[in-house]
């Protein structure tokens, strides 16, 4: 297997995304101000800032166990949960706030991790084409 692989590039997007999705403010009340994200790290927010920080990291690890695709599939579904896990934690966040409706405070921001999603399911998706190709290069053989 070489690096220069299209699933290599769905998980640098993927990790480019969460990366900046870590620094974007993603919850804002009535009053204009960040409740989540966008520097603030206090509370909850250090840990969405960990989660999404730590999914932008194990994607950059994904792209280079290419040797083992299927460590690489398992990476792949644990950063699609983790990523869940984000935005599970900010709708959350989100409706206990007395001062915010869902809708309103959310910033367009969050489309962020869907996007990402999207990135590593096309990843898992080569990787498995990979594998596929693997198995039938050794029949031949």
């Amino acid at each position: 297997m070489v690096i220069q692989r299209k699933q290599s590039l769905f998980l640098l997007l993927a990790a480019i995304l969460m990366g900046l999705y870590a620094f974007m403010p993603l919850l804002i009340n009535a009053r204009g101000e960040v409740m989540l994200g966008g520097m603030t790290f206090e509370g909850i927010g250090g840990v969405v800032f960990i989660l999404n920080c730590l999914v932008a990291l194990l994607s950059l690890i994904t792209i280079f166990k290419f040797k083992s695709l299927r460590f690489q599939k398992k990476l792949c579904i644990i950063n699609i949960l983790l990523i869940i896990a984000s935005i599970a934690t900010i709708c959350t966040v989100a409706f206990m706030q007395e001062d915010c409706d869902l809708i309103g405070s959310l910033t367009y921001f969050n489309v962020l991790p869907v996007v990402a999603i999207v990135f590593l399911l096309l990843a898992h998706k080569g990787i498995s084409h990979d594998q596929k190709l693997l198995r039938g290069s050794s029949r031949i053989r």
